[in-house]
């Protein structure tokens, strides 16, 4: 368990808020990994860390919805200390560079995937970014800045431009779709549209690794 100061929080998105907490010193944690969050004995969530590594901060960010945990969250002052317990998880990026990466994200659901693509910048990787609106999209214009030779970025807005993720977006975007490793980061109903939509593309269960935000 570490105590940790809040140095910075700002709205990333819509209803979106990203907390910018200090690093503890000998902090380690592989990108895709997240941390517990104590705010009281009764007062615990679960964030994946959406910074890298190589950042000198721990960042988290989520949905500003009402509950008790995010109200006391939203509450906190600059300066003010929370307790973490962590690194948790294995959702890391694959070590074949030969196979490509495709990320799926929904919404919130970029974080583990900043933090993947912020420190593996030469991991050959293209991230589908479903969300409602633009302004819905946490990190998007952060994200667009980032792209080049190995990352590729397809924003999808199902409101504004009534897209979807679907077989064909992939299809036309990923060269070695059949043979890449697929990422879905999102709500249950993401997740779940995601995992029907690539077994009906003939993507192998061993190819598809996932992870529940719900409620974020």
């Amino acid at each position: 368990m570490h105590l940790i100061k809040l140095k910075n929080k700002k709205e990333v998105a819509r209803e979106t808020t990203a907390f910018f907490f200090e690093k503890p010193k000998r902090f380690k944690f592989t990108p895709g990994q997240f941390i517990e969050i104590h705010l009281n004995k009764n007062l615990v969530h679960s964030f994946s860390i959406a910074s890298s590594p190589k950042e000198k901060e721990l960042i988290i960010t989520t949905r500003m919805r009402p509950s008790a945990f995010k109200n006391s969250l939203n509450k906190l002052k600059i300066g003010s200390q929370v307790k973490i317990d962590g690194p948790f998880g294995q959702f890391a990026l694959h070590k074949n560079r030969k196979i490509p990466a495709v990320f799926l994200a929904g919404g919130i659901g970029i974080a583990p995937f900043r933090s993947i693509i912020k420190e593996l910048p030469n991991r050959k990787i293209t991230l589908f970014y479903s969300n409602r609106k633009k302004k819905d999209a946490p990190f998007l214009e952060e994200l667009k800045k980032l792209e080049g030779k190995n990352f590729k970025l397809i924003p999808v807005m199902t409101r504004e431009d009534e897209k979807r993720i679907n077989p064909k977006l992939i299809k036309e975007k990923v060269k070695d779709w059949q043979k890449a490793i697929y990422y879905a980061v999102g709500s249950t109903g993401f997740i779940q549209s995601m995992a029907n939509m690539l077994s009906k593309m003939k993507i192998r269960p061993e190819q598809i690794k996932t992870e529940n935000f719900s409620g974020y």
